[in-house]
């Protein structure tokens, strides 16, 4: 076990794009939960704890982890991504190490690039390091905003970039560790977004990075693994990068 390891995985949304008839991350790919292909790679880190943040059809998610080893936190009113990670403080107190946090919509994230992830922010002494991608078209992505030194500066909606900002080609990938103290110290600092009054999860780098805390990157080499699930076309892509996925492990 790790015991310096926590993970809290965000499966509280209603995904909308998808229909919102079931919660989003239980919807099926190859006949699968999404959420089970991230549980498969996660439980090989052997975290401390696990945690969900569960909302819209909570009920569903339980079903799919009635057989986890996990904590659940209840986002009662969806607010964003901050607001949910900070649902799970009561579930940490005692706790003082690194927090992987995961969207379960973005499931398909390798063994290999979690643990680079893990390694590079821990040997790098990161009070957070990014998972980001360079990507040909970034659009809907958040972008990773750097100085003239390279140093990471804030992570930008798309709703909130500006044209030029719309240009950058690293992209975040959801997908974040953080030490536990300086990520809930600076939650508490967020204020809601102006357009869609959430609380952004993301908005925690630019804090962090401007009290002169520490942010790192890692970048995959495979972006297709970042692919988060928010509409059938998403699912049709996933599909297809499974299959491909498949195929080259049985070569």
């Amino acid at each position: 076990m790790d015991s310096n390891l926590v993970i809290i995985i965000l499966a509280a949304g209603q995904g909308k794009r998808l229909g919102g008839e079931s919660q989003k991350v239980v919807r099926e790919i190859l006949g699968k939960p999404m959420l089970l292909y991230l549980f498969n790679t996660i439980e090989k880190l052997k975290p401390y704890k696990t945690i969900v943040v569960v909302g819209y059809k909570k009920e569903e998610v339980f079903e799919q982890l009635k057989d986890k080893n996990v904590e659940y936190a209840e986002q009662t009113s969806l607010k964003g991504t901050g607001d949910a990670v900070l649902q799970t403080k009561g579930l940490l107190t005692d706790y003082k190490g690194d927090i992987l946090i995961l969207c379960g919509d973005v499931p398909f994230v390798t063994i290999e690039t979690l643990n680079k992830l893990i390694t590079t922010h821990r040997d790098q002494k990161n009070d957070g390091t990014i998972l980001t991608a360079f990507v040909d078209n970034p659009t809907g992505y958040g972008r990773i905003k750097r100085d003239e030194k390279r140093k990471v500066l804030s992570i930008v909606e798309e709703l909130n970039a500006s044209p030029g900002e719309k240009d950058i080609k690293e992209i975040n990938a959801g997908i974040y560790i953080f030490k536990k103290e300086p990520v809930f110290e600076a939650l508490s600092k967020v204020k809601p977004d102006k357009i869609k009054n959430e609380y952004y999860l993301t908005d925690v780098v630019k804090i962090l990075s401007t009290e002169g805390k520490k942010i790192g990157t890692y970048t995959t080499e495979t972006p297709k693994e970042c692919l988060g699930i928010n509409s059938i076309k998403d699912i049709e892509e996933a599909t297809h990068f499974l299959l491909t996925y498949k195929e080259r492990e049985n070569e």
